[in-house]
């Protein structure tokens, strides 16, 4: 192995990373955990964290001719994050809504499921001090891009993803201050290369800082859900359904979002809190999922998937995985582990050779 693309993805109470050549074959791969996950400032130590991945997958046991052309990062949102690294995180106050009645602008309704309006909204009104004195809040994985590059983006992972985030006239029209939220840029956008404190502090040369983006997204990449027919099994501590289709279809129980690709369409089942039930209840629960997305295939003349990917930390419990692959099996479907069971890490990798 001699190129690779050093892949990291900031989760909530760790941070992930390997190294990746051009063919997928992951050369090594670790997990860092933060010294204090709960801290409102956790994301000053996600470049630490970083620092500690590299020590550990670079300096220990050197791969022989390995060249670190890229890095490649994503991670969980919608947290929101200062110049301070004052972080709330994308888990906290998960019912909260925009304030959208009968009397707002049109265009304001477009945004009345977004992700990140509401938190921006908090941040404003809970954090009001540090609202005011921050040039930029980040999203989530951008802070580190930013810390890495001195660059302030935030990447949209297709175009009809925006009124999933925000635009200048819905925000300016709830009284955010539109400056503070960095432009967007597409998915694979090369950031910026490493300043040269960041070189110095992971002991990594001049290389540029690709931007995922969203862990969703990465995941989907990694998995190669992509493609309609294609589908995966995201299993954390929460965990989704998710199926590639070439038509938006609506239903309920189903989470409908933009594909990665401009055209396709990404419908989920979630399980929220998956790995704390039951195994045989959050069995139940996944098989039902697929039976949902199964009868909505059929209803719209799309044929369903053999194979479904899995990924996430449920990936990794072997006696689980080999009891959830007799379940699904008894449905028509091989369950099985892509390349990397960290899949936003493929996800990453991906992204990051096609830039480069």
């Amino acid at each position: 192995m001699s190129d690779c693309v050093l892949a990291v993805d900031v989760g909530s109470t760790s941070l992930k990373a390997a190294l990746i050549d051009r063919d997928g074959t992951v050369a090594s791969i670790c997990t860092v955990p933060y010294s204090a996950p709960e801290n409102r400032f956790v994301a000053e130590g996600w470049i630490w964290a970083l620092k500690g991945a590299v020590d550990k997958l670079v300096v220990p046991e050197p791969v022989e001719g390995l060249q670190i052309k890229a890095l490649a990062i994503s991670g969980n949102g919608p947290t929101l994050v200062s110049e301070s690294g004052l972080t709330l995180r994308w888990s906290e106050y998960p019912a909260a809504r925009l304030n959208i009645d009968e009397t707002s602008p049109d265009e304001a309704h477009e945004f009345a499921h977004s992700i990140f309006l509401p938190r921006i909204l908090l941040f404003r009104d809970l954090i009001g001090d540090e609202y005011e004195s921050t040039s930029h809040l980040f999203s989530g994985p951008e802070y580190l891009i930013w810390q890495l590059t001195g660059n302030a983006v935030t990447i949209l992972p297709e175009p009809r993803y925006e009124t999933a985030y925000w635009n200048a006239q819905v925000l300016e029209g709830f009284g955010i201050m539109t400056g503070k939220m960095p432009a967007f840029v597409e998915l694979g956008h090369n950031c910026g290369t490493l300043l040269p404190n960041a070189q110095e502090l992971l002991g990594l040369p001049a290389v540029p800082v690709i931007g995922v983006g969203p862990d969703f997204i990465a995941a989907l990449i990694g998995t190669d859900t992509t493609e309609p027919g294609r589908i995966c099994d995201r299993a954390g501590s929460s965990e989704g359904i998710n199926m590639c289709v070439d038509k938006e279809i609506r239903a309920e129980g189903v989470r409908t979002l933009p594909g990665v690709k401009a055209g396709l369409w990404n419908i989920s089942v979630l399980i929220p809190d998956s790995a704390s039930l039951p195994e045989d209840v959050r069995l139940q629960k996944v098989t039902d999922a697929i039976g949902l997305l199964k009868n909505l295939a059929a209803q719209n003349d799309i044929a369903f998937p053999t194979v479904i990917t899995t990924t996430g930390g449920q990936a990794k419990d072997k006696a689980y995985f080999e009891k959830k692959k007799a379940a699904l099996s008894e449905l028509g479907l091989e369950l099985v582990i892509g390349t990397c069971v960290d899949a936003e890490l493929e996800g990453d990798a991906k992204v990051a050779w096609s830039a480069l």
